[in-house]
């Protein structure tokens, strides 16, 4: 499924250089909202491509999923130039951005922050270093609706 949502960003992607790796059993059952999980990843690639790299740099965007007490684990991370300390806590925030001289509106991660706690009902938290890049950690439930 990542990878199918991917083909979306293929024209971001080509433009770039940026090497996106999968790791993890993709073959994961899930029964949510397959609309709010492709709007999750797709916001979060852009994301790091809009401000992790500079203008010609390629970068590692990486995808790692797993099962963990029946919930699906997903960490994307990318290896750029990381999110200051200061900003840390404020990303998820509505209209927070550092890039507004770019056209950044500060929506996207709080719009991943809202689908991924109230849509899918699951976690999300980042972590930053500076120089090295930026890991979102998320877990959801595998069964959103009940029978």
């Amino acid at each position: 499924y990542i990878e199918g949502t991917l083909i979306n960003l293929t024209p971001h992607l080509k433009k770039t250089q940026h090497q996106v790796t999968i790791n993890g059993d993709e073959q994961i059952k899930i029964d949510s909202y397959p609309g709010a999980f492709s709007q999750v990843l797709t916001n979060l690639v852009l994301n790091s491509l809009q401000h992790a790299y500079q203008k010609g740099e390629a970068g590692q965007l990486r995808f790692d999923l797993k099962l963990e007490s029946e919930r699906l684990v997903i960490e994307y991370s990318d290896d750029g130039c990381g999110i200051a300390p200061a900003h840390l806590g404020k990303i998820f925030e509505p209209f927070f951005t550092t890039a507004r001289a770019q056209g950044g509106t500060g929506l996207g991660l709080h719009i991943v922050y809202n689908l991924v706690t109230q849509k899918l009902r699951g976690t999300i938290r980042a972590e930053s270093e500076e120089g090295v890049g930026t890991t979102f950690f998320m877990k959801f439930p595998l069964q959103l609706f009940r029978e």
